[in-house]
């Protein structure tokens, strides 16, 4: 069974600043690297969020 992920708005600012720093400063092919590769993270967490730390900070996440 497949989880949702539940971006903050921190998490969102966050990652919108990468891709902003990446158009500045590298190619196309570095942001579709990053951004396939967070991909893949992304879904390995839906499916086994246990690989990854709870939050000690939001107790219900």
């Amino acid at each position: 069974m497949a989880f949702e992920i539940a971006w903050s708005p921190k998490a969102i600012e966050g990652y919108n600043a990468i891709i902003t720093y990446l158009e500045e400063n590298w190619t196309e092919r570095e942001i579709r690297n990053f951004v396939k590769e967070s991909d893949e993270v992304f879904a390995l967490l839906k499916e086994h969020p246990e690989m990854f730390q709870k939050s000690t900070r939001y107790k219900t996440i």
